[in-house]
């Protein structure tokens, strides 16, 4: 990439920057609704149709929620059921869309409505080779509210009580149980399925009052960060698919190649 290339990458990242910024700053809707909410949903059912309910609840103060879809999902919950219990106006991403970092970016909490035994197992164990596993990940990384329903993977939850659950051996629960509890300590707010709804206001309501305090804006700029592209290889053998870079980062044209070599989306915020 030449510098003239460089420059015109560089201004493009500030505008959109700044565009994010305003957005971040907006005002509520006319019908006094603010926030943005990504429920991934993955592929259970117990506690589906409690979480449809707190969903609807939350539309009635969060001014957009955005669907994801698992692979499981699409075939278990489906795109007709969503749109059916939300309203067709809700954008749904499957397993087919393009990787949706701008809209995780942008969300204000993340929600799993159905946290599943294999999700849990998975983000509890940093496995990130699922969408919905990378998204929780990858929203935890940058310090996103992740509120998880635990019904589907919570061992001693009634539902598997009365389907002879309680058959299982202690090692298997205890490390069932483990896997919540990890995960928990990784930053989600693990859940019953019934809080989804109010957990979900209080963190938006927090939010929309730390908009409302006025930016504070320095008089000298700082030094410019550059990305070099030894931190992209070394975020390679981490196994990273973004690197998230402070917001004016130079990014240098060796660091893009190798960016685009290893297929890792470099996230200005």
């Amino acid at each position: 990439m030449d510098t003239e290339a460089l420059v015109q990458y560089l201004t493009g990242e500030v505008l959109k920057q700044l565009k994010n910024f305003e957005a971040g700053h907006a005002q509520p809707t006319a019908a006094g609704r603010s926030g943005k909410v990504l429920a991934i949903f993955t592929g259970g059912t117990i506690g589906l149709d409690q979480a449809m309910t707190e969903l609807r609840s939350i539309q009635a103060f969060a001014a957009e929620i955005t669907v994801v879809l698992s692979k499981a999902a699409e075939q278990i919950v489906g795109t007709a059921k969503i749109q059916e219990n939300l309203g067709g106006h809700v954008q749904i991403i499957t397993s087919q869309s393009a990787y949706p970092g701008k809209i995780l970016r942008e969300a204000d909490v993340v929600l799993v409505p159905v946290l599943t035994q294999n999700t849990a197992a998975k983000v509890a164990y940093t496995l990130a080779d699922t969408m919905p596993s990378t998204l929780i990940m990858q929203a935890l990384m940058l310090g996103k509210p992740v509120i998880a329903a635990e019904n589907a993977a919570d061992p001693h939850d009634d539902w598997r009580i009365k389907g002879n659950m309680g058959l299982s051996s202690p090692g298997l629960i205890q490390a069932l149980k483990s896997n919540l509890q990890k995960v928990a300590e990784y930053g989600v707010k693990v859940i019953k399925v019934s809080g989804l709804a109010e957990h979900t206001r209080q963190v938006i309501g927090r939010d929309c009052a730390a908009q409302a305090e006025p930016a504070v804006v320095p008089a000298v700029p700082a030094k410019k960060a550059v990305l070099a592209a030894s931190t992209i290889k070394e975020a390679a053998r981490r196994g990273d698919k973004t690197l998230t870079v402070a917001a004016g980062t130079v990014v240098t044209p060796l660091a893009l190649d190798v960016a685009r070599e290893y297929q890792i989306e470099v996230v200005f915020r």
